[in-house]
Parts: C-alpha cells; structure tokens; sequence
C-alpha cells in the first residue's frame, strides 16, 4: 500500500487535477479526467488514481469501485511525452507523498475490495494496467484492444505482467509482439473482458452488476479478494491452513451472521461490512 490510513483522512480535502470522485451508496466512482489526451495517463494521473484507491480501500462504506472514463477513449496509456520530461506534468501538490514509487499494477493489487471498468472507448498500451486491475471489464462491442509498443521500439513489460494473470501465456506474448488491435468480442474470449455490452445498454448492464455485487457480504468478498492477491505469497505446503484461517474469521463475522440469520428468515441481509 503506498499510502497510510492517516494519509487518506485528508482526501476529501484534496482537489483533483486528472480524474473525478463520486461516493454513491457504498459505490466509489474513479472517472479518468484528461479526455483531450485520450486519457493518457502521467505521473500525477497515477499519484491520483493510486491515492483514490487506497481511500475506497481504507472507508469501510465503499464496498464496490467503479472505474470509468471521459471522452471517445477509455485509455491509451502512458503519455511518453510527459513521462520523458516531467516539467510537462501538471503538479498536484496537495497529495500526500506515496511510501514508494507507484505503479498501477500493485496500486490495483493493494485494493481488496470488487472493481469494475466500464469501457466505453478503446484501451491502449498501459491501459491494459487500469483493465486489468478491475475485477470485472463491461465494455461495449465497438471498443478496441491493442498494445502498440513494439511500434515504437518499447515492450510492454508491466502489462504482460498483469495479463499473464488473466489470459494464456501464448495470446499474452501474441498481443504483445504482433501489436494489432483486438475487438471487444476478441478480449471477451481472451478473459480480458467480462462482460459485453452495447452503447445503448452498458449503463444498465454496469448498474446491474454494481447491484448484484453489493448484494453480498462485503466483509466476505473483502476477504477473498485479500486471499486471491496473497495466496501465491505462500508455499504450496501452506496455502491450505492460510485458507482455513481465513476462513474461521469469515464465519465469525457480523456479516456471517447475518446471512445465515436472513436466509432463516427469508428476507435481504443488511450488511456492515464487520
């Protein structure tokens, strides 16, 4: 984690440059702000997005993350124009300073909590890092997929680092050599997208979703989701005790309780996420 539960107290008090914030009854909204760069990203793009990542991780109100984007893309990635000279980046000196340098892929792994990416325009390049963060990828049929670096003498080596989590060891290597653009439906039968949706239908398919997740236990999916990250932290002749500790706290929280209380009585759990 690369920001301290103190760090986040002053969160609402931060004003953000890059992206926007939205808290909607247990759902905390990212929206990528910089559509006349495609939403390419900068390094104080990613001090905010990874700022905004530990204040949903840390609020025991936020049980789901949305992440979303303004403009015709969705992301195309670093700006290289910006991370070459830095004297370009807009500054946001009201954000704490992070405990070590930030990369998008463990900012996504330090959150324990569901994360869904609703696509409404192409992901290039280090995009692939924001997709493949979320837990779950809605993204409409006319979007895009491509890593271009190869064409322009880089390799992208962070995200087929986060895509050999998701996708077979060959198509990783493929998306990443041949450098050609993948189409939603593609990504859908790679694993790197979730669900398919249309433009007059992914609001209310997101929505859907968002509702159906927060129907659970977020005290148990919170727990889950820190057992996905940390299992391969473990020897294989460990994993299993790891699990079953993990699961004695489980069933021994309010959240248990209260769903096995609600099913007895027929009715919707209310949560407290404890």
């Amino acid at each position: 984690m690369y920001f301290t539960e103190n760090d986040i107290l002053t969160f609402p008090d931060v004003e953000m440059k890059l992206i926007k914030t939205d808290f909607r009854q247990n759902l905390f909204v990212i929206t990528l702000n910089r559509p006349e760069k495609r939403n390419a990203f900068t390094p104080t793009m990613v001090h905010e997005i990874a700022f905004a990542l530990a204040y949903a991780n840390y609020q025991s109100d936020i049980w789901c993350v949305l992440l979303e984007a303004e403009g015709r893309v969705f992301s195309a990635g670093m700006d290289l124009n910006v991370f070459q000279n830095t004297e370009l980046d807009i500054k946001n000196e009201n954000l704490p300073k992070p405990n070590n340098e930030i990369t998008l892929g463990d900012a996504f792994k330090s959150l324990s909590k569901p994360c869904v990416a609703k696509v409404k325009g192409d992901v290039l390049a280090g995009g692939f890092l924001l997709i493949g963060g979320c837990t779950f990828v809605v993204a409409i049929e006319e979007a895009n997929f491509s890593l271009p670096e190869v064409k322009r003498g880089i390799f992208p080596l962070q995200v087929m680092a986060t895509l050999l989590k998701i996708m077979p060891q060959r198509k990783v290597l493929e998306m990443c050599i041949l450098g050609k653009k993948y189409t939603a439906k593609e990504a859908l039968n790679l694993g790197l997208v979730s669900n398919l949706s249309s433009k007059d239908t992914i609001e209310k398919d997101t929505d859907d979703l968002i509702k159906v997740i927060l129907g659970g236990s977020p005290f148990a999916i919170k727990k889950g989701i820190e057992a996905y990250h940390n299992l391969s932290d473990f020897p294989e002749n460990e994993q299993h005790q790891y699990l079953i500790s993990l699961l004695q706290e489980i069933r021994g929280s309010a959240d248990a309780q209260e769903g096995i209380q609600a099913f007895k009585e027929k009715r919707e759990p209310i949560w407290k996420n404890e």
